[in-house]
């Protein structure tokens, strides 16, 4: 099994490494607070993320608030963004295995660049990755080929041995777009097996532990 393995795992961050939804509640729910809005139940974030701050605002505060919105999530998140912060079981795992068997890991996340690589950090997972590649400094976000491009580019990875792990419908669009060779899915974060089905991904796993047995036979 290990000569079939692929030469680099792209891994989504929240619901697919870490469980963050807690500290991401918790900081929208003060934003909504702060602007007088509604507000918001852990369920409806768990809902509503995965596609970078502005679009995951322009859901819960609406169009004409998300400027505001964004600002004021994007200054207040690095003070609670370690709120409630977990690692899904499997995860340091699945990590010492690829990397084990020479395999190149990369967290690939709509997460800004910067909070992801704290947080890496702070759980002592950093050093597990050839790359921690997040938003904010550069134009793309997931889905978009170019961001996939440019990940791609910056490990010098082939995207036809490149293999993506996530847990929505945006991981599986990403690696389409970017023609990576498979897109395997966890339903640990936002989204169940029978809501993933529809975009067709190659496997759907009840966790980590079960894509690294089955997936990778590790």
């Amino acid at each position: 099994m290990a000569s079939d393995l692929p030469e680099t795992v792209l891994f989504d961050l929240d619901g697919t490494l870490v469980d963050n939804f807690e500290a991401i509640h918790r900081c929208y729910d003060d934003v909504m607070s702060m602007m007088g809005l509604p507000s918001v139940t852990l369920e409806q974030i768990r809902r509503a993320v995965g596609g970078s701050v502005n679009v995951t605002v322009v859901k819960l505060a609406g169009e004409a608030n998300a400027p505001t919105a964004t600002r004021l999530f994007r200054e207040h998140f690095p003070s609670v963004m370690f709120h409630g912060l977990r690692v899904y079981p499997g995860c340091a795992e699945i990590l010492q295995a690829l990397r084990a068997r020479g395999v190149r890991t990369a967290v690939y996340t709509n997460k800004d660049e910067e909070n992801s690589q704290k947080i890496m950090a702070h759980l002592g997972l950093a050093h597990h990755f050839d790359g921690i590649f997040g938003t904010n400094v550069h134009p793309w976000r997931k889905p978009q080929k170019e961001f996939s491009h440019y990940v791609v580019g910056k490990l010098q990875a082939d995207p036809r041995r490149t293999v993506m792990v996530g847990d929505s419908p945006f991981d599986i669009e990403t690696a389409r777009n970017g023609q990576f060779a498979a897109v395997h899915c966890v339903t640990t974060g936002s989204h169940t097996a029978e809501e993933l089905a529809p975009y067709r991904p190659d496997s759907v796993h009840a966790g980590l532990a079960e894509l690294q047995r089955d997936i990778f036979g590790l």
